[in-house]
Parts: structure tokens; C-alpha cells; sequence
């Protein structure tokens, strides 16, 4: 999620973000934008592209930003704007590759980089997302497929960056926002600390963007050993990992149709209550300190009984775009019936 984190470098969308009170107001509507947005991503990324819970998933996302677009049908009709929609996606494409990079004990190889790089194409063209201002547009990137999309995206998305990424309040507000999510369950007293690390995994740019003050020079020297060992211990002193890990939202037992998270951020919206999340160490954790309705299960409105992915997004829309999504939906059938995305444009 650090990708979504960084588009609140943007002015203009931070703004925006800003102006409908979903990230910087009250906690209970923050940490429901935060996790709407995860459990969104998470269907549209992680089943398969042509199932009907990732249509769904991307009907909706389209249907939320519709309403500030160009072409949309809502009242905040221009205020999201083809190149931020580019930028975002962009940072989805490229950040886990810089991220591996820079923090894992090995890179992506250039199959892993263009299977990223098919995915974040093919979603982009489901999302309705321009490519016309990367050079290879017009020829379709028929030399160098994949690879060369990302190698293009990359020189766009970092000059852009260096364009738009300027210092503003509503930036610094989403970060404080975000911060204070992300260090929720940390003990009030390790807040500082816990600021000064993540600051210290911020490109400059970005604090600056976001008006957070440079972290003390031990806290990046500290974390770039921990890292460096990690990575030692890793590739030298580590077995494989047999299975894969993953974050895929799960269907409700209980509930026919709805899906569950396996984890939340501030608040539980909709964990699943089982044994493990209602008396595992980080509930008993919460019930000594007084948190008890942080448990799933324990109250109502954080919906443990799952999602609809067709009501997801802020409260006012909850049951609204039916026809909407149900049109965009059979756009996505005929548009996204398979293949490669580079062969169709």
C-alpha cells in the first residue's frame, strides 16, 4: 500500500482526497477509505482477471472515480485528471520492483518485472486509464512488450513526479492521517519512534512533498543494517518458501455472497471473528487495553459478516451504481476476454 501512500505526494490529489473528508476525517471514515480501497485492490489483483469478483472489483473502483472524472457522470466532474489516474497506476506497476529492489535479498528477474508490467497494463486498460503519453502508444510497444511498457512508465512517472510532487497542507494532512493508522496499535509512548522509521523508508522527495521533517541520521543507518542483515540471513541461512503467502480476501462462511478480510489496520472491518482474531496475542493484547470493541465480532458496524464488493466505498454510496457497474461490467466481458494485453490495445 506504500503505492497508494505515495500519491498523496500530489497536490492535486491530495486535494481531493482532502475535500471528501474519506481519509482525513473522523477515524471510523478513514479507516473504512483505507480498508474499502485494500479489500477494492486486493479482488481486482489477486483473483483471476477474468473471474467475475475482479470484474466486479474493477466495475467499482470505476464506478467511485467515474464521478470525478472527465468523462463521468458526478458532480466533481474534472477533478481527477488522466495524468494522476496514470501516475497512480504507475506507482502500482513499479513500486514492489523498486521495493524488491531495494529491500529484499534478491531482484526481480525481467520475467517477474514483465509479468508485473502484463498485469498493471491489462488493468489499466480495464480501469480506463490513458497511455497516450508514453512514447510507445501509438506502435502498441510491439517491440519489447511488457518491458518496455514498465521501462517507459518509469521515465514518465518519475518525471511527473519531479513536476507535481510539491509540498502543500493537504499532503502533510494524509500523511499524518495514514501515520496515525499505520502506529495505531504501537504503545502511544513509541509513536515518535515509529514515525522517524517509516520517515526514514520515504524518499526525500516525498517528505518534503508531505512537509515531514528528516529523521535523525541513526534511525536510516539503523534500519539500512537491519535490512542488510535480513538480507544475509535470507539468502544464506534460509529454506524456501514452499507455499505462497498471501493477502486474498476470503468468501464468508456465514454469509453467502459477502467476503472477509484477513486482517484490518485501525478498526476490524470485516474480519472474520474466529478463534484466532478473537483471543490470539493481538486480542488478548487489545482486551488489556481497554480496545474491546477492536476485536471482531464485537461490534456490529465493523460488518464481520463481510463485504459486498458492489457496496463498498463511502457510506453515502453504499447500494448505489448498480447499473452502472452492471454496465461495466459487460464492457469488461467483451474488453477483457484474455490474451495479451499488448496485442489489444
Amino acid at each position: 500500500m506504500f503505492a497508494l501512500f505515495k500519491t498523496y505526494g500530489i497536490p492535486s490529489i491530495s486535494s481531493l482526497l482532502v475535500q471528501t473528508n474519506q481519509l482525513a476525517g473522523p477515524p471510523l471514515t478513514s479507516s473504512k477509505r483505507y480498508a474499502d480501497t485494500g479489500a477494492l485492490l486486493l479482488e481486482a489483483v489477486l483473483n483471476e482477471p477474468r473471474s467475475k469478483r475482479a470484474t466486479e472489483a474493477i466495475a467499482r473502483i470505476n464506478y467511485l472515480h467515474d464521478r470525478w472524472r472527465d468523462k463521468g457522470r458526478g458532480k466533481g466532474k474534472g477533478k481527477i485528471s488522466d495524468e494522476d489516474m496514470l501516475y497512480t497506476l504507475s506507482l502500482f506497476a513499479l513500486e514492489p520492483m523498486r521495493w524488491v529492489k531495494k529491500y529484499e535479498w534478491r531482484e526481480l528477474s525481467a520475467i517477474e518485472i514483465c509479468a508485473l508490467g502484463t498485469l498493471w497494463k491489462h488493468l489499466g486498460h480495464m480501469l480506463k486509464v490513458p497511455f497516450h503519453p508514453l512514447p510507445g502508444y501509438e506502435e502498441g510497444w510491439k517491440n519489447g512488450g511488457a518491458l518496455a511498457w514498465m521501462e517507459e512508465l518509469d521515465v514518465w512517472s518519475r518525471a511527473y513526479q519531479d513536476k507535481k510532487m510539491v509540498p502543500t497542507e493537504t499532503n502533510h494532512i494524509l500523511a499524518e492521517s495514514t501515520f496515525n493508522i499505520i502506529l495505531h496499535k504501537v504503545p502511544k509512548p513509541l509513536h515518535a519512534c515509529g514515525s522517524k522509521i517509516f520517515a526514514s523508508v520515504m524518499e526525500p522527495r516525498l517528505r518534503e512533498a508531505m512537509i515531514i521533517p528528516s529523521p535523525p541520521s541513526l534511525y536510516p543507518i539503523t534500519i539500512t543494517f537491519l535490512i542488510s542483515l535480513r538480507k544475509v540471513i535470507l539468502r544464506y541461512a534460509s529454506l524456501p518458501r514452499y507455499t505462497p503467502k498471501t493477502r486474498m480476501p476470503i468468501p464468508s462462511p456465514t454469509h453467502p455472497n459477502r467476503i472477509n478480510l484477513d486482517r484490518g489496520r485501525k478498526h476490524p472491518w470485516y474480519i472474520l471473528p474466529t478463534f484466532r482474531n478473537r483471543w490470539g496475542p493481538g486480542a488478548l493484547l487489545m482486551r488489556l487495553k481497554g480496545e474491546g470493541e477492536l476485536i471482531p465480532g464485537n461490534e456490529k458496524k465493523f460488518m464481520p459478516e463481510g463485504f459486498l464488493t458492489k457496496e463498498l466505498g463511502p457510506v453515502g454510496l453504499m447500494g448505489s451504481g448498480k447499473e452502472e457497474m452492471e454496465e461495466d461490467m459487460r464492457r469488461l466481458e467483451v474488453e477483457g476476454g484474455g490474451g495479451c494485453p499488448f496485442v489489444r490495445m
